[in-house]
C-alpha cells in the first residue's frame, strides 16, 4: 500500500470518525427535542446512517480504479513485488474508525439538553475500548501489512507481524491454484517435511490468476528465475499472460493454468 493511499485512507477514516462524533455529541441532543419522539428517532437513525456510509462511499469512489487488480508486479531492485491492496485495508480502517466513534460512552449533562462524556468513573473506563479501536485502524494502515516478493531465490510472503521465505526449489509440483480469497503454496520445509502456506490474495493488489500462473511458471522453469526483477522479464510475463487469456476456455471445469511461455 503506497504512502499516498495510506494518507488518503487516513483522511477519509478520520472524517468518518468526526462525522459520527458530531452526530453523537452535537446533533443527537437536537433530535431529542423533535416532536413526536418517533420522528426524532427516525431522523437520528437516518443521520447516523449517512455518517456511517458516506466515508465508505467516498473511498469506494476514490478507489474505483483499484478494484480491478492489475496483472503485473511492481519492480523493486532485483525483485517483483505485489503490494497490499489499498481497497481492503482502507475499507476496514474506515469501518473501525466509524465504529470507534459510535461506541464512545456519553451522558446527558445534568440540567441541560447537551450531551457530554460520562462523569461516572466506571463509564469513563469504557473510553479505552474505542481508543484501542482507533489505534487498530491506524496500525492497519501504517504498519507494513500484507505483501509478496519474488526474487531469483524464491518467494517472500509478508503478513502483518512476520514474513515467510520459500525457495523456488522447495515448491512442490501441482500448484498453486487460484482461489477466491486465498491460494495455497505446497512446499518442503528444510527438514524435508511437506507443508502448505496460505496466501491471502484478497489483501494483495495483483490479479490472482496472474499471480498463480507466474508462481507455477518459476517453480517449473528455473532458467527464467535469474531474470526476476528486470523490466524485460516483467514485459514478457505480461505478454505471455495476455496470450493465455485470449485462448478459449476449456469446458467441463477449471482450465489448467499453464506456465507463462517466452514471448
Amino acid at each position: 500500500m503506497s504512502l499516498a493511499w495510506r494518507v488518503t485512507a487516513t483522511v477519509v477514516a478520520s472524517a468518518g470518525f468526526a462525522a459520527v462524533w458530531v452526530h453523537r455529541f452535537v446533533l443527537q441532543a437536537m433530535f431529542w427535542r423533535i416532536e413526536p419522539a418517533s420522528t426524532g428517532t427516525w431522523v437520528s437513525l437516518g443521520t447516523v446512517g449517512v455518517a456511517l456510509l458516506s466515508p465508505l462511499l467516498v473511498y469506494l469512489w476514490l478507489t474505483r480504479r483499484q478494484l480491478r487488480a492489475p496483472a503485473t508486479f511492481q519492480r523493486d531492485g532485483a525483485a517483483f513485488v505485489a503490494p497490499g491492496s489499498p481497497v481492503q485495508a482502507g475499507f476496514l480502517a474506515i469501518a473501525l474508525m466509524s465504529q470507534a466513534a459510535n461506541t464512545f460512552p456519553f451522558d446527558r449533562v445534568p440540567g441541560t439538553d447537551r450531551i457530554g462524556l460520562p462523569t461516572d468513573p466506571v463509564l469513563q473506563g469504557f473510553i479505552a475500548l474505542p481508543a484501542l479501536t482507533v489505534l487498530a485502524a491506524l496500525a492497519l494502515l501504517w504498519l507494513p501489512g500484507a505483501g509478496l516478493r519474488l526474487t531469483p531465490a524464491g518467494v517472500t510472503v509478508r503478513n502483518v507481524f512476520r514474513t515467510h521465505d520459500i525457495r523456488w526449489d522447495d515448491l512442490l509440483p501441482g500448484g498453486p491454484h487460484p482461489g477466491r480469497w486465498t491460494i495455497r503454496l505446497l512446499h518442503r520445509r528444510p527438514d524435508g517435511v511437506a507443508r502448505s502456506r496460505r496466501i491471502a490474495v484478497f489483501r494483495l493488489h495483483v490479479n490472482t490468476v496472474f499471480l498463480t500462473t507466474v508462481l507455477r511458471h518459476y517453480a517449473e522453469r528455473p532458467e527464467h528465475r535469474a531474470d526476476i526483477g528486470t523490466q524485460t522479464e516483467l514485459d514478457r510475463l505480461g505478454t505471455g499472460f495476455q496470450q493465455w487469456k485470449a485462448q478459449p476456455a476449456v469446458r467441463g471445469g477449471r482450465p489448467y493454468q499453464p506456465p507463462v511461455t517466452p514471448a
